[in-house]
């Protein structure tokens, strides 16, 4: 697959490809790939007067002021809270100056090499899937440019099948032409696939769209495949929620979780 996400026009200034089209409307982006133009955004913010790759994204949070169209967007970010050690970054998503996102991120400076070692050590329930192996398939109600630029290898469940699932994903193209994915890029890319791939209800007679994410880092994930564990929790008379725990090879990397509005299609 060639291309990428999104194409620079100007210095802040990109345009979606159709590799961005989202599920829910072919005139909209899903959102993984826009979350995670704003996290190079904010990257670029921490990496800011100081050591390069001095501070590590420890949380990151988006509210999502409405659809996202496939037309020019400009991104701006800036730094709410300056610090050598913990910084503040706020972003925003704009089309034709309307903000369409508003993201905020706290960056703290990585723990000394002598602090004692307590991380999860769960792993993945099996390997990443072999480059021969079989790619799971997408339902046509399922089916857009951004799910068609992702590999996609389900352990269990699927999109179209309701409850929990888990699925080893990674990107077929990258986030801006020329440029590698950063691992903070790939976890926001694949934590916004959480409601899809635990959805609990048909996405042709029900709506479960998320007007945020929130995700936290626990460490950058080596390798290209991400694991997503995902469930969905909804009910009458409350919001529905989403969480995802997302995994490389050698363990839990970050959590996610987005509210979810549920309403009937159509």
């Amino acid at each position: 697959m060639t291309g990428a996400y999104f194409t620079r026009t100007g210095d802040r200034e990109y345009l979606p490809t159709p590799h961005t089209q989202g599920p829910w409307s072919p005139d909209h982006q899903h959102f993984g790939p826009p979350g995670a133009l704003l996290t190079r955004a904010i990257e670029q913010c921490t990496a800011a007067d100081t050591e390069p790759g001095a501070l590590l994204l420890g949380r990151v949070t988006f509210d999502i002021l409405g659809p996202l169209p496939l037309r020019p967007l400009t991104v701006r970010a800036r730094t709410g809270r300056p610090g050598r050690r913990v910084r503040l970054v706020h972003a925003e998503l704009l089309h034709d100056g309307d903000p369409l996102v508003r993201a905020s991120a706290w960056a703290v400076r990585p723990a000394p090499g002598d602090v004692p070692s307590h991380e999860e050590k769960a792993e993945p329930p099996c390997p990443p899937p072999h480059p021969d192996d079989p790619e799971s398939t997408v339902p046509p109600e399922w089916s857009c440019g951004f799910l068609a630029s992702m590999a996609w290898h389900f352990v269990h469940g699927e999109y179209g099948r309701p409850g929990p699932a888990a699925v080893w994903l990674r990107p077929r193209v990258p986030l801006v032409a020329g440029e590698p994915l950063t691992p903070a890029q790939r976890v926001v890319l694949a934590a916004d696939s959480a409601n899809g791939v635990s959805a609990e209800l048909p996405i042709d007679s029900w709506g479960f769209v998320p007007p945020d994410l929130t995700v936290h880092f626990t460490r950058p994930p080596e390798g290209d495949w991400l694991y997503l564990d995902a469930r969905s929790a909804l009910g009458p008379g409350h919001p529905g929620l989403a969480t995802s725990a997302l995994y490389d090879t050698r363990g839990p990397v970050a959590r996610s979780a987005q509210t979810l509005l549920i309403h009937p299609r159509g």
